[in-house]
């Protein structure tokens, strides 16, 4: 994995470009690795977004000599199945199906009414129930299908 420094750098290169970094990782073989950026945006994830966070990151990997050997860098939207980490990420998902587990060992299920800086609001079974982040492990978005 990357030094707090590189992460801190990769989140400033997605800020200037008005995303989150969100995750990242770091496989592949022996001779050539496979460097993961997830990024998020409080709007639209676009192609374009996702180029220019990679040109600029490999341009910090090349200046900084971050990784040795060949490479391929990817960049791109966390995905569907990724846990949801930041309140404004539980915004946009609004009126979408949640897997939400809690801290206390319970897990629920229901569509997304509402969500601030503090907790978010799932109707479940037609009751409406407050969780607060805290109070989340983790939480994903279900499939619509």
């Amino acid at each position: 994995m990357f030094s707090e420094t590189v992460l801190s750098e990769l989140e400033a290169i997605a800020t200037r470009q008005g995303a989150h970094v969100i995750d990242t990782s770091i496989r592949g073989s022996k001779n050539r690795s496979i460097i993961e950026i997830f990024v998020d945006a409080e709007g639209s994830v676009t192609s374009e977004l996702c180029s220019e966070i990679s040109r600029d990151a490999a341009k910090l990997f090349e200046e900084r000599d971050i990784i040795t050997g060949a490479y391929d860098l990817v960049v791109s939207s966390p995905g569907i199945d990724r846990p949801l980490k930041f309140p404004w990420q539980y915004k946009k998902h609004v009126g979408r199906k949640l897997s939400v587990t809690l801290t206390s060992e319970g897990k629920n299920e229901g569509k997304l009414v509402a969500a601030d800086e503090d907790e978010i609001t799932l109707d479940v079974g037609g009751a409406q129930m407050r969780i607060r982040f805290d109070a989340i492990r983790e939480a994903t978005v279900k499939a619509p299908w």
